[in-house]
């Protein structure tokens, strides 16, 4: 039950809002490492995730992925790929470097 619930969630996720839908990155992996910060004034990187094997996330070095934190579904998504990690589900994620670089995740699937 909980998968079909997940399934449909990040279902709702996968479609973009503009005619094309470009990422600098698209990885399909089973969540490794879940890492977590505290809330700070200049932090928006507070859940972020690496995979199994530590593969290059978007098109970068980079093998972690962050969630925005002032996104409105911040929430929601964190507890799918928390749900996710502790399912042992497939997922891909999509991502786009930011301007510092680092790799944040723009929207999932989870298999």
């Amino acid at each position: 039950m909980i998968n079909k619930v997940i399934k449909a969630a990040t279902t709702a996720l996968m479609f973009c809002s503009g005619a094309v839908c470009a990422y600098d990155g698209q990885v399909t992996g089973q969540i490794d490492i879940i890492q977590g910060a505290t809330s700070s004034a200049n932090t928006t990187a507070l859940f972020g995730v690496t995979l199994k094997n530590a593969p290059a996330l978007c098109g970068n070095t980079n093998t972690s992925a962050y969630l925005l934190n002032t996104d409105i579904n911040y929430r929601v998504n964190a507890s799918l790929l928390l749900t996710a990690k502790s399912l042992g589900s497939t997922v891909v994620l999509y991502s786009n470097r930011d301007s510092n670089g680092n790799c944040q995740i723009i929207t999932f699937t989870i298999q």
